[in-house]
């Protein structure tokens, strides 16, 4: 899902913030380049909502097990960008979480992937706290002098 808190940015009336949030569901079979085209597409959306001139940035989370290539991911932006005039000047920063777990048994939190045992007990029973994300973070916009 993408979370999206958003701030505004006016270079003539700095930090004036505002924030609003919108959701919608990555299907499991969307590649990279899918992924970002319906990235793109939901930052135009937020830019007509929010009546801003550009999106000047925005931050995704790539968990470290959502099954995203971060350098794909980036690759991909790259190239659509291009195809997108406001989104040319666009700039996007990547956040890589790890995959963290805690244990259903001791209750130890650990770092690891799906085949991992617990450090502390050895137990193969636990529960995933990050690492599939897969999130729109924040997203900074150009607003024009009211």
């Amino acid at each position: 899902m993408w979370a999206l808190p958003c701030r505004r940015s006016n270079p003539k009336r700095p930090g004036k913030p505002g924030s609003s949030s919108t959701r919608f569901l990555r299907k499991p079979d969307m590649h990279e380049a899918g992924l970002v085209a319906a990235l793109a597409e939901e930052l135009l959306r937020l830019k007509e909502r929010e009546g801003a001139q550009r999106v000047l940035r925005f931050t995704v989370e790539i968990g470290e097990l959502s099954g995203v290539d971060p350098e794909a991911f980036r690759w991909a932006y790259e190239i659509l960008r291009e195809m997108y005039a406001e989104l040319k000047e666009t700039e996007m920063i990547l956040d890589l979480v790890p995959a963290r777990f805690r244990c259903k048994i001791c209750g130890r939190e650990f770092p690891g992937d799906y085949f991992s045992l617990c450090p502390g007990c050895q137990s193969p029973e636990k529960t995933l706290l990050s690492g599939e994300e897969l999130t729109l973070r924040e997203v900074e916009f150009e607003v024009a002098d009211v």
